[in-house]
């Protein structure tokens, strides 16, 4: 089956939606009930290319999560030719990754190599279960010095399992593809700017295991942290650390404004926040779960509700699930008269954290909906906003890449993924700048500004800092 290029490519953003897929053609719909013992239906495959990455889009009969107990393997031609690579489905593959076990092979001159996401540039989104999905692979992949793609032209097949799952195409032989020539403009730099008039900043970072006084990265976060002179800090990780270390430390890096005070607090296991801002209130939301809530004062009547998190991790979706229930009972109950927590009517309000978002995507849900799950436990639903209001996603991009992952580790089997989150009252307050700080992504020039150095991201955590500058506007 052979499929010509698409002529005019409008950028893309691996970022979990799916609206600049909409407009791309179709290459391959697969039939509805061929899913076999797997359960895995493939229904349709999207492919497109710029100068740097090969990107794919697979639509499913009901939801995968990508990295995660299923067998799906992709199969790249990267020579178009069925005679070298590894044979199967009808096609010669030099590159087979398979998706659950997090895992691939390059064949290339005879020579099989295991490979890591890292060797291949291998980014997917979402991190949560979906019907869609979608993933990047870097072109210029060389292995043992020998490149990867090497004609005009490859063929991709998916399978399941190789005679009882779903395939697409389902005829041997693939879909052949050919690369197309034009270029994606590179975005325009996000600039790491002083915060405006009026704003607060706010900052989300998991620190990787007591890394803000490590004495090896110590210097990295005092670097990066006078960079971001975030108002308002959400740290993870602080496991060992107590408040007042933590004070002292960012005291140290960073002077607080003129007639202010650093503040820091810890109630949880594990997050700490920093603040020059007042805390008028403090909570923790459930007991044996890393989640803390604060109702800070900015001064004019400006008050924020922020919920600095981090969720447990990797498999556990019943642990996820009942702290996103937690949180949501938690915000009901603030806004009800005569409960543990009273805010004040339109009081905005922000969770932001390491939420480890990595499975069903009902624990998403529920905190943007308040439909909570476990209702015996935790009551009523009830919308987490104001007025019935649900809660907004803020994407954050890298500074010159359309990406949205906010963690990444080339030793550990999982892909680069975005687990770090800002969710807020969009209807109260105003997102006017944000941004996801991989230094790698900075030009030299916006290095040298901020005082930082190209690894100072990698070099602090296996998380990227999140930034966002809120602006408060009238309730309505």
């Amino acid at each position: 089956m052979l499929l010509a290029a698409q002529t005019t490519v409008p950028p893309l953003a691996i970022d979990g939606h799916f609206d600049d897929w909409d407009a791309r053609e179709v290459l391959v719909y697969d039939a509805a009930g061929d899913a076999g013992a797997s359960g895995i239906d493939f229904r349709a495959l999207r492919i497109t290319n710029d100068q740097h990455f090969l990107y794919v889009n697979i639509d499913f009969e009901g939801e995968v999560v990508l990295q995660r107990d299923n067998n799906i393997t992709l199969l790249i031609d990267a020579d178009a030719s069925s005679r070298t690579g590894i044979r199967r489905a009808g096609v010669g593959a030099e590159l087979r990754w398979t998706f659950g076990s997090r895992s691939g092979v390059v064949r290339l001159g005879g020579k099989t190599v295991r490979v890591s996401h890292a060797d291949i540039g291998f980014v997917p989104a979402p991190t949560i279960s979906s019907s869609r999905i979608e993933f990047a692979l870097r072109r210029d992949v060389v292995i043992n010095g020998q490149p990867l793609y090497t004609s005009d032209s490859i063929r991709l097949a998916l399978l399941v399992n190789e005679k009882h799952g779903d395939r697409i195409p389902d005829d041997d032989g693939g879909v052949t593809y050919a690369w197309h020539n034009s270029h994606a403009p590179k975005p325009r730099e996000r600039q790491l700017l002083d915060p405006g008039s009026g704003v607060v900043r706010v900052l989300t970072w998991n620190v990787d295991r007591n890394g803000l006084l490590d004495a090896n990265r110590r210097p990295v976060f005092e670097r990066m942290l006078r960079a971001i002179k975030a108002d308002v800090m959400c740290f993870q990780e602080c496991f060992t650390l107590s408040a007042d270390r933590v004070r002292r430390m960012v005291e140290s890096a960073i002077p607080a404004p003129i007639g202010r005070r650093w503040h820091a607090v810890k109630i949880d296991a594990g997050n700490i926040l920093v603040t020059h801002l007042d805390v008028d209130q403090s909570w923790l939301i459930q007991q044996n779960y890393r989640g803390s809530a604060f109702l800070l004062n900015a001064g004019a009547a400006k008050r924020m509700l922020l919920i600095n998190a981090h969720f447990r991790c990797c498999d556990a979706d019943e642990h996820r699930q009942k702290e996103a229930d937690g949180v949501i009972a938690f915000l009901r109950d603030a806004k009800t008269p005569g409960g543990r927590a009273e805010l004040p009517r339109g009081t905005p309000i922000v969770i932001a954290g390491d939420l480890n978002l990595v499975g069903d995507r009902r624990q998403l849900s529920t905190l943007l909906t308040g439909d909570i799950l476990d209702n015996n436990r935790f009551g009523p639903d009830r919308a987490p906003g104001w007025n019935g209001a649900e809660l907004t996603v803020l994407e954050s991009v890298h500074p010159t890449s359309r990406f949205i992952y906010t963690w990444y580790n080339a030793n550990s089997s999982f892909a680069p993924g975005k687990l770090d989150y800002i969710l807020y009252t969009s209807d109260i307050i105003d997102a006017v700048w944000n941004m996801t700080i991989d230094t790698r992504k900075m030009s030299n020039e916006q290095l040298k500004r901020l005082g930082l150095k190209a690894d100072d991201a990698v070099r602090a955590s296996d998380h990227f800092p999140r930034v966002a500058d809120f602006l408060w506007r009238n309730f309505r």
